[in-house]
């Protein structure tokens, strides 16, 4: 769940993060989780419990992790909670609310580790897919891992709104006729990437808002990297993050300015020989 505010929450200017890492140092982890967030102070404590709790249990098979915790101009307790009941998470803090894309650059940006993930802050997915994800971009050398949501599997999908179901096909038919065709779901907020694929992507990727998940699969399409769609378990979805009315309008013209940006050669491309590399 990502909310979208616009209040001023600290001291610094706006756009430049705040950077404090919590827990001991030593090598460099294997895996970077980002997790992005915008008052969640309601779910924090118990999302983030079950995600350590998961990646404990995992350690011996994947090795280390890091997570990472970014939050987006929060007015709430969010960061406070986190800070004090997870002394592991990294904390990066940007001063204002700048989006959704925004808080996962900077947290891709920032990550040490050599497969970079990212999931939203309620944990609305199985986490379990994340172990098969790392296999598939580290064994099966794929460049990236993206969830894929089932429709129809759940009550709360059920109870979508016509005017949201419309909405969510409108929003493919585009995507799909103007920037990315071959997947469904672009917007499912669990992707994963070798490190070197996620840093070029997103230093690259310009849109701030929810429709950066188009720009970086577009910018993945145009270097010919390889994509590995995998269904996830969707646990539950309240389906409040995304304002038909507040983001629907910058979400399209975001959208519709990714090509026109790359023919003016707004974007530097992956190498296709450099990305086979492993």
């Amino acid at each position: 769940m990502y909310p979208e505010s616009q209040r001023h929450a600290g001291p610094q200017s706006a756009g430049a993060p705040e950077t404090s890492a919590t827990g001991a140092g030593g090598d460099p982890p294997r895996v970077s989780i980002v997790i992005p967030c915008h008052n969640g102070a309601a779910y924090l404590e118990s999302s983030l419990a079950r995600l350590l709790d998961y990646l404990e249990t995992l350690r011996k098979t994947i090795g280390d992790s890091e997570v990472i915790f970014v939050d987006d101009g929060s007015t709430d307790q969010g960061p406070a909670i986190v800070e004090k009941a997870f002394p592991s998470v990294r904390i990066i803090r940007h001063p204002v609310n700048r989006g959704k894309g925004a808080a996962i650059r900077s947290g891709v940006l920032a990550a040490t580790g050599c497969f970079v993930f990212f999931i939203d802050a309620d944990m609305p997915y199985g986490l379990e897919v994340l172990e098969v994800m790392l296999d598939y971009l580290d064994r099966k050398e794929f460049h990236i891992c993206i969830g894929t949501r089932a429709r129809g599997t759940t009550p709360t999908l059920e109870k979508r709104s016509f005017a949201r179901r419309m909405a969510s096909i409108a929003f493919t038919a585009v995507v799909s006729r103007v920037v990315v065709t071959g997947i469904r779901d672009t917007q499912c907020g669990f992707k994963g990437f070798r490190s070197d694929v996620a840093k070029h992507l997103f230093t690259q990727s310009r849109i701030d808002n929810f429709a950066f998940d188009v720009e970086v699969l577009y910018l993945a399409f145009k270097s010919d990297l390889d994509i590995k769609k995998l269904p996830v378990e969707l646990v539950y979805d309240d389906d409040s993050s995304v304002s038909l009315l507040r983001d629907a309008l910058p979400m399209l013209v975001s959208i519709v300015q990714i090509p026109f940006r790359y023919h003016r050669g707004g974007y530097t491309l992956m190498d296709h020989a450099w990305s086979e590399k492993t």
